[in-house]
């Protein structure tokens, strides 16, 4: 929440408007949009996300203080280490793929990507004010190289984390390829649920953006809390 851009509703000139703050400087103003604007409705859309995960950490903290945790300073070096950290994504080179993508797909970071789906789960992660780099490369043991469709960063505890959507499940040779990927991602030590977030969809369905956000914020939230949980 810290490093998420803030958004506030109010009146300038008589006119309803939304601000937006950087989520690192208190109080700079990004910019504002003034109702009947071109881009009101977003920054409508954001507000209410804003909000809505602002609640999501006052909840958090509330449920924190009231089993009487606390948060220690050296909270990120107390979790069991993982070769999947900040320091390994940030070596990450994005768009890395050699497979050349030839859609007219740009997620909300700049993108080009292989489906509509993957577009949407970028524009998710975006909106959830997450860094995120699509396709990096990373090693696998012997020599052997993956390229999920999307890795993200939660630096409070020290960790990567991946996603792949997979937009044909109800395609039998598209799901055999992916099975074999999967088993390898585990094989690797990069577990379901803990590691990888699969995203899934079928060839004349995808979930809503919203749905999306919902997911990979739960994610995190349950990362991070399962850290905490450790030391109760």
């Amino acid at each position: 929440m810290e490093s998420m851009p803030r958004y506030r509703a109010g009146v300038h000139g008589g006119i309803h408007v939304i601000r937006e703050y950087s989520g690192s400087v208190e109080n700079r103003i990004v910019r504002i949009s003034h109702a009947g604007s071109r881009n009101y409705t977003e920054m409508q859309k954001k507000l209410e996300c804003y909000e809505y995960y602002k609640l999501k950490k006052n909840m958090y903290s509330e449920e924190i203080a009231k089993r009487r945790l606390s948060i220690p300073e050296n909270f990120k070096f107390m979790r069991a280490p993982s070769d999947y950290n900040f320091k390994a994504w940030e070596q990450y080179e994005a768009c890395s793929n050699p497979r050349a993508v030839t859609t007219e797909y740009y997620d909300d970071y700049g993108f080009n990507v292989r489906s509509r789906g993957e577009m949407m789960v970028g524009n998710a992660l975006k909106e959830l004010g997450l860094e995120a780099k699509y396709e990096p490369t990373i090693e696998l043991r012997y020599g052997s190289k993956k390229n999920p469709d999307y890795s993200f960063p939660v630096r409070i505890i020290d960790r990567c984390f991946f996603i792949e959507f997979m937009g044909m499940t109800d395609d039998e040779g598209y799901m055999d390829g992916n099975y074999f990927k999967l088993d390898e991602y585990m094989r690797n030590g990069i577990l379901l649920n803990r590691d990888l977030i699969v995203i899934s969809g079928t060839k004349n369905w995808i979930p809503t953006q919203e749905s999306l956000k919902r997911k990979i914020a739960f994610f995190i939230n349950d990362a991070v809390m399962s850290a905490y949980e450790k030391y109760l």
